[in-house]
């Protein structure tokens, strides 16, 4: 398996915050089956203020680490390293001075958990202008997305894919979230899903009850596509398919509520 979003990157962010909990963290990603971690550390507008260089360095020795560590426990598991992206007032800094893409093409975008811009399609507009595709991080725990789906579909049918966190669906993350990924899952509007993992407790990495949980309930198929196939593509900078979806909720009458009870 892939795992396209986490924090492992020891002291760099609110993920891992030593050499020793990024041990734990391999070592279970491992465990669990994973071959290939992104390693996606936040950027935020107050790491790039003022320079870019300071966050650069972080990373870069946050990388070092890491293949120490592996090489040192033998550990056979690959990583790549991009970033989720804060948006923000320096995205076009960020994409000029920063090596942040995921194969070169895909921007890890993250929005305000409390507010969404209006002109979300200029903003999609002008990334892909740049050759840029944004992959929404977790778009299942945006307050505006969780009382208003339908403002998701407007993103999807700009052909952006969706990374929805496994925590989401498994119900670590808080009952809005899991509502909504359990209805992005049922209009298939799900692309690609990741750990988002910070650590060994609170944000533990799920990556395996994540696959038995889709295999379960809409096969094999589907988990490996989001798990290994489309996350595949995305490292390789290749497209991943984006269908139209219709994300209005389903209201049922008294009624049909009365009927769905007597067939269960």
């Amino acid at each position: 398996m892939i795992d396209i979003h986490n924090h492992m990157l020891p002291a760099v962010d609110d993920g891992a915050n030593s050499p020793e909990v990024s041990l734990a963290m391999l070592q279970e990603a491992v465990r669990q089956g994973v071959e290939h971690l992104v390693m996606t550390p936040h950027l935020y507008e107050s790491d790039i203020i003022i320079s870019t260089d300071d966050w650069t360095k972080r990373i870069a020795e946050g990388s070092r680490i890491l293949d120490s560590l592996i090489s040192e426990h033998k550990l056979p598991i690959k990583i790549s390293i991009a970033a989720e992206v804060h948006f923000q007032d320096l995205l076009s800094v960020i994409l000029e001075e920063m090596d942040v893409l995921i194969g070169g093409k895909y921007l890890l975008l993250e929005f305000s958990f409390v507010y969404v811009p209006d002109n979300i399609e200029k903003i999609i507009f002008e990334l892909t202008s740049k050759g840029v595709l944004p992959l929404i991080a977790h778009p299942e725990r945006i307050k505006p997305w969780q009382r208003d789906p339908q403002r998701l579909e407007e993103l999807i049918n700009l052909g952006c894919p969706l990374q929805v966190d496994i925590g989401s669906f498994l119900g670590t993350l808080g009952a809005a979230a899991e509502k909504l990924s359990h209805l992005l899952f049922e209009r298939y509007a799900v692309h690609v899903v990741g750990s988002d993992s910070h650590n060994m407790g609170s944000r533990a990495l799920y990556t395996k009850p994540g696959y038995d949980w889709i295999t379960e309930r809409y096969g094999d198929e589907q988990a490996n596509l989001l798990l290994n196939i489309n996350p595949a593509r995305i490292l390789a900078g290749e497209n991943v398919v984006v269908y139209p979806v219709d994300l209005k909720p389903i209201h049922f009458s008294l009624k049909e509520k009365i009927l769905n009870i007597i067939k269960i």
